[in-house]
């Protein structure tokens, strides 16, 4: 347990749509359902995402970096080498912006429907500042992993191959949706049409991000402690 003197995690969240796992989180925090978190700012890559509205009500800073507006990649680019290196710089730039000394930093960053997959140039830095990242994804570990997930999913429910299919937060790796499970949780089809079941899903996904953050923050606050024992003896 930790004590009444220990201040909460400090989290980034990084959204670029409508925001709902973002006021999840929000919500939560605010009925102290959620502990031991703090959200810090939010960051989105799309300057009409929701996401903003959800943060200026709720008071918490944002900053909008893109990496076509900001100066990485030109509107409508196509050669793949281009756009590869534009992503890596855009990448790196973005990690420096979070790891500025000048801002408050993070502990942990929660990626709530952020649209860009991103490169070792932005996962390393953040790694060796010893912050966490997670995600959260609607389809089991090993199944469906990167976009149309629940779409892939009907697809199989209609068929008969398959009959549920399920929501996991797990931590980000450089590979896409292939970092360890931090929470899952199975979810059967009930014959819905696919609207529905995105609705019902995205419920599900705000319990779920709310639980893995409330799991990883008190982890991430109780490990304090011992940060300073193992930097003096690595």
């Amino acid at each position: 347990m930790t004590g009444p003197e220990e201040s909460p995690c400090r989290i980034l969240v990084m959204a670029s749509g409508f925001g709902s796992n973002f006021q999840a989180l929000i919500d939560a925090i605010s009925t102290g359902q959620l502990r031991n978190s703090h959200i810090i700012s939010l960051i989105t890559n799309r300057r009409n995402a929701h996401a903003i509205v959800r943060a200026d009500e709720a008071g918490i800073p944002w900053d909008y970096f893109n990496p076509i507006s900001n100066g990485f990649l030109r509107k409508g680019e196509r050669d793949e080498q281009i756009l590869a290196e534009g992503r890596q710089k855009y990448d790196a730039a973005l990690a420096a912006r979070i790891l500025s000394t000048d801002k408050e930093r993070p502990e942990l960053i929660i990626l709530a429907g952020w649209m860009h997959v991103f490169s070792g140039a932005f996962l390393e830095p953040i790694e060796r500042a010893r912050i966490r990242i997670i995600n959260i994804h609607p389809a089991l570990p090993g199944e469906f992993d990167g976009i149309m997930a629940i779409e892939r999913a009907f697809e199989e429910f209609k068929t008969g191959r398959l009959t549920r299919t399920g929501i996991m937060a797990h931590y980000v790796i450089d590979e896409v949706d292939k970092g360890a499970p931090i929470k899952v949780k199975e979810i059967e089809w009930e014959g819905e049409e696919l609207e529905e079941l995105k609705e019902r899903m995205h419920f599900h996904e705000h319990e779920l991000i709310v639980q893995a953050t409330a799991k990883v923050a008190l982890e991430i606050v109780e490990g304090r402690e011992r940060k300073p024992r193992d930097v003096q003896n690595p």
